[in-house]
């Protein structure tokens, strides 16, 4: 899916067990008497009446004798079942002797007399109905060129096939699969394997049966339906599909040509082929929760992460479809082949799909300098990891609800920083050697994290495990401090906190492979194990090439001298010092104006890539500014660091960026009040001319500063476009109106089914960027309404990234209000991140900007 550390030794033997039983009695799981074999699902949909009636005949092995058959099922009815034993007549199951826990999404089947050990069948007919949220079962409905239209789809991580069908919805219990399902003989249906055979029921109905699956989690269990075409071609023997909406190829085709490259490279990068017939990229006609899903053999996009239109999709739109891409296919892999355990190994899916699309484009786009880019990716993972409800990687978790709050910045992206830290300390052919080793010694089978890194470890001859351990096991980021000696440089490690340095000190350790390199010399290489001296000539910069998973704390006079030579640093160092310089300063470890300095010391002519992130501290900081003097200070200072560097990207050789950093600064531009760059944008909406990416952009910054008459004329347009992708694009630009006199105006569509389906989550998020405050009392009390589709744990999220906008700290008082009425007690420690986000976003306003004022002051305003 897409989406937001074991023990010190070489010899860890205890490593590899990492505590697994202690976790195993606590978690809520299925008794482990019976296993399911195989599933043989007969699903009947009636989307008129938007509810379907199954039949699941399930292969068990039974492993001691039982009277009670237990299982997984929500918001389902079984309406029976019969055992079949074998060499006795069949057991009948009536509904009255089926008993349902809604607490524990279970239902328990009580059978007259106990079946004995062996194989059996069990035949369970039930039903359930079909949502508008995109979890579980739904249907998304769209408008056509011929007229309204609906999509079924499904969307089960991490625990709703519980929502399709009785079973086993635990990601370490595999079993193969056999399904059929009632399509009208005018759509296409699909699932992970391809087609088998096609009966027609009648002239307007077919019976499509797919061809039995390998074994699988059941959170990977897809099925859909639709108006829908496919274009396809063959790669290493495999039948590779992207499927869209009909009407759509043309949009699919830069899609297919991806992932026709990227099967050939994984292939060879995993030293196992993809193990299935055929490979179905599939386009909803909306958003997912989650934004994809890695169903194996039917991975399901959300429109924006597939679709690219030749005629008005943008350069930051390619990358993102292969960035997205490639990640879902990542996890045929990591994730599919090899499944984790449990959910508290979440990261060894996320974090690796996380790393792998970041590792993939860099080697067949290098032009696209993602991994450069990705710096902002790790600055998300210790952003979050530095806040109080910071968690280790491998996080408990025992219930459902916690499992669902597990998809954070923390799994996704501290585990690809971590990652990346280990395989570039390992070596690339080290870290694929290993990876290949694991995935032959896995396939088919549940994994938990210490299976794959002991293997890394064997190949490397280094002690990865320990460091592994350090980093997944106990949260926080490291804190590198710095101090001159006579000799070079003294490091000691500390914590950092976002609400600021601790009073006390912490008992903290980890092995950190870090490199210090002199100002154009050579990096040195050291593990800091505690404290280092390091023997150094001269100025130095600490974690040279941005690898180590860390923050470095120079001396306020270091740092000063260290910003002179900015300009001289690798476009990754220039990051990383902005970055550090900024969380060091919104959280009290030194002075606030430290990240605008770093900018300020740009050159115009550094890497545009530099230059997009420089522009998210200048904008991050006129977010903070209330109206007044001094904003208007701050824009006019932060508008003459942009020209420059806008108007010189026409004059040096065009890079693959250009686009995408042009846009973002002229977003910037607008973003602070520029006003050549607002009457620009509203000419180009106008007229309709210019590039796609000028035409995205002007949007955006027009729309932002939009009054009455324009606000009208643009949701008139996104009302009256049937293309669902041209009407998110319209409607993500509205929702940013800053003139609060439209918020109400806001809220009603995006809690509407106007916009496109499932892409309501995405647009509160936007809508609150903008007006935080509003959206919060506008839109949260609003976010169980039907018509916004909103799953209870999706409205959780939403709240909670609404809460995590504001400046206000009365805010706080009403988001733990908010949390105690709405959320279960189990999933709650997981959201209170928003309350350190407030404080956060207050000290800012209140510390960091006067000391933003007296420098910009200072250089002459």
């Amino acid at each position: 899916m897409h989406r937001k550390t074991l023990l010190a030794t070489l010899a860890c033997a205890s490593c590899l067990a990492l505590s697994a039983p202690s976790l195993a009695q606590t978690r809520e799981v299925l008794p482990a008497d019976i296993a399911p074999l195989h599933y043989d699902l007969a699903i009947r949909p009636d989307l008129a009446e938007h509810r379907f009636t199954g039949t699941n005949a399930i292969t068990l092995e039974v492993k001691q004798a039982t009277a009670e058959i237990t299982l997984n099922a929500k918001d389902l009815t079984l309406d029976g079942a019969v055992l079949d034993e074998g060499t006795r007549k069949p057991v009948a199951i009536p509904a009255d002797a089926i008993s349902l826990d809604k607490a524990l999404d279970r239902a328990t089947l009580h059978l007259p007399k106990p079946v004995a050990p062996g194989r059996h069948l069990l035949t369970i007919r039930y039903h359930g109905g079909i949502g508008r949220d995109t979890l579980g079962i739904f249907t998304m409905d769209y408008q056509s060129a011929d007229g309204p239209r609906s999509m079924l789809g499904t969307n089960l991580e991490p625990a709703s096939a519980r929502e399709v069908f009785p079973g086993w919805d635990e990601p370490g219990i595999k079993a193969s699969y056999t399904v059929t399902v009632d399509a009208p003989a005018r759509q296409m249906a699909l699932s992970n394997m391809p087609v088998a055979r096609t009966v027609a029921l009648s002239p307007d109905m077919n019976r499509v049966t797919f061809a039995p699956s390998p074994r699988m989690a059941s959170y990977l269990f897809f099925l859909g339906m639709g108006d829908l075409e496919r274009i396809h071609r063959q790669v290493d023997g495999v039948d590779v599909g992207v499927v869209v909406k009909r009407g759509d190829s043309a949009k699919g085709a830069y899609a297919l040509d991806q992932a026709a490259a990227l099967l050939h490279f994984y292939n060879g990068w995993f030293g196992t082929p993809y193990p299935l017939p055929k490979l179905d990229l599939i386009a909803a006609p909306g958003s997912l929760q989650g934004d994809s899903m890695e169903n194996w053999g039917a991975i399901f996009y959300s429109q924006t992460s597939l679709l690219f239109d030749p005629a008005s999709s943008t350069e930051a739109d390619r990358q993102r479809v292969f960035s997205i891409v490639s990640h879902e296919m990542a996890h045929q892999w990591f994730g599919d082949l090899v499944t984790m355990d449990w959910w508290d190994n979440l990261w060894l899916n996320e974090g690796f799909a996380r790393w792998m699309q970041i590792h993939a484009a860099d080697v067949l786009h290098p032009e696209w300098q993602t991994g450069l880019k990705a710096q902002t990716f790790f600055e998300n993972g210790r952003d979050a990891d530095a806040q109080p409800s910071a968690h280790a990687i491998l996080k408990q978790i025992t219930t459902a609800n916690q499992a669902a709050q597990a998809f954070d910045d923390i799994t996704y992206d501290k585990g690809a920083a971590v990652i990346t830290m280990l395989a570039d300390d390992m070596g690339a052919d080290a870290f694929r050697t290993g990876v290949q080793r694991y995935m032959r010694a896995h396939g088919y089978g549940s994994t938990v994290d210490a299976d794959l890194w002991s293997v890394l470890q064997e190949v490397a001859g280094k002690p990865i495990l320990a460091i592994e351990h350090d980093f997944t096991t106990q949260p926080g980021v490291p804190l590198i401090r710095v101090t001159a000696t006579k000799q070079g440089l003294h490091l000691a490690q500390d914590r950092f906190h976002s609400a600021g340095p601790a009073t006390q000190g912490e008992a903290v350790h980890w092995r950190i492979p870090l490199n210090v390199a002199p100002l154009g010399g050579t990096a040195n290489a050291l593990m800091l194990d505690g404290e280092a001296d390091v023997p150094v000539k001269g100025l130095a910069l600490v974690n040279a090439g941005q690898s180590a998973y860390a923050r470095v704390l120079y001396p306020q006079a270091m740092f000063t001298v260290l910003l002179n030579k900015v300009p001289a640093m690798s476009a990754v160092d220039q990051i990383g010092l902005m970055q550090d310089a900024q969380a060091l300063g919104n959280s009290g470890y030194a002075p606030g104006s430290n990240a605008l300095a770093v900018v300020a010391h740009l050159p115009p002519s550094a890497e545009p890539v530099v230059w997009q992130r420089a522009a998210e501290v200048l904008t991050g900081l006129n977010d903070a500014y209330e109206a007044g003097a001094a904003r208007k200070a701050f824009r006019a200072y932060a508008i003459g660091l942009i020209r420059p560097v806008l108007a010189g990207l026409d004059k040096r050789p065009a890079s693959a960026n250009d686009a995408i950093v042009k846009a973002r600064l002229v977003e910037a531009l607008g973003e602070l009040g520029d006003a050549d760059t607002l009457a620009h944008a509203r000419a180009v909406v106008t007229s309709g001319s210019g590039s796609a990416a000028e035409q995205r952009s002007a949007l955006t910054v027009a729309a932002a500063k939009a009054d009455r008459r324009f606000f009208k004329v643009l949701l008139a347009k996104a009302r009256a476009t049937t293309d669902p992708l041209d009407k998110l694009n319209l409607y993500n630009a509205l929702v940013t109106a800053e003139n609060p006199a439209f918020a109400k105006s806001i809220a009603d569509i995006v809690l509407s089914n106007e916009v496109p389906a499932g892409t309501n989550e995405g647009l509160l998020g936007r809508f609150a960027s903008a007006q935080p405050d509003l959206a919060w009392k506008l839109a949260v009390p609003r976010l169980g309404e039907p018509g916004a589709g909103l799953d209870p744990k999706v409205q959780w999220d939403v709240a909670m990234n609404i809460a995590a906008q504001s400046s206000d700290l009365s805010r706080i008082a009403q988001y733990r209000a908010w949390l105690a009425a709405s959320v279960p007690q189990d999933a709650q420690a997981g959201m209170l991140g928003a309350i350190a986000s407030i404080e956060l976003n207050n000290k800012v306003a209140t510390q960091v900007l006067p000391d933003v004022d007296r420098w910009v002051a200072a250089q002459g305003g």
